[in-house]
């Protein structure tokens, strides 16, 4: 039983996507709503497509890059907080949260996407 839950979470990681289709499914199963499964299963998967980011770029050049992932989610946090401040006047805590975890959600798949290209590419090209 260990095994497979390991086997699950290492193909979850490896492949966000998987993941993604997971939640949204188990959301569309629960609530019988679309749009809102959508926003659960991207909000649900930020991690796992960090992750797996954190992963592809290990394996393309040999080196961790989780202090440039961190710095890429902070930086982001702080120029939304600040943009948020600017349009708001105030803070809203769970809107601004809310928001940031969705930028994040859009920058990690979109480099999900082009690092797993670039990784098919060079290793094509290498072999």
């Amino acid at each position: 039983m260990s095994q497979v839950l390991s086997w699950f979470i290492a193909t979850v990681i490896t492949l966000p996507l998987l993941g993604w289709y997971v939640l949204y499914l188990i959301t569309v199963k629960l609530t019988k709503k679309k749009a809102r499964a959508i926003r659960v299963a991207s909000d649900g998967s930020v991690v796992l497509f960090m992750a797996a980011v954190y992963f592809i770029m290990y394996e393309l050049w040999g080196r961790s890059f989780l202090w440039m992932i961190l710095a890429i989610f902070f930086f982001i946090a702080m120029v939304f907080t600040w943009l948020h401040w600017q349009a708001a006047g105030d803070i809203y805590t769970r809107k601004l949260l809310k928001g940031i975890w969705r930028v994040n959600f859009l920058l990690f798949f979109f480099l999900y996407l082009v690092l797993s290209g670039y990784g098919l590419i060079s290793r094509l090209i290498t072999s």
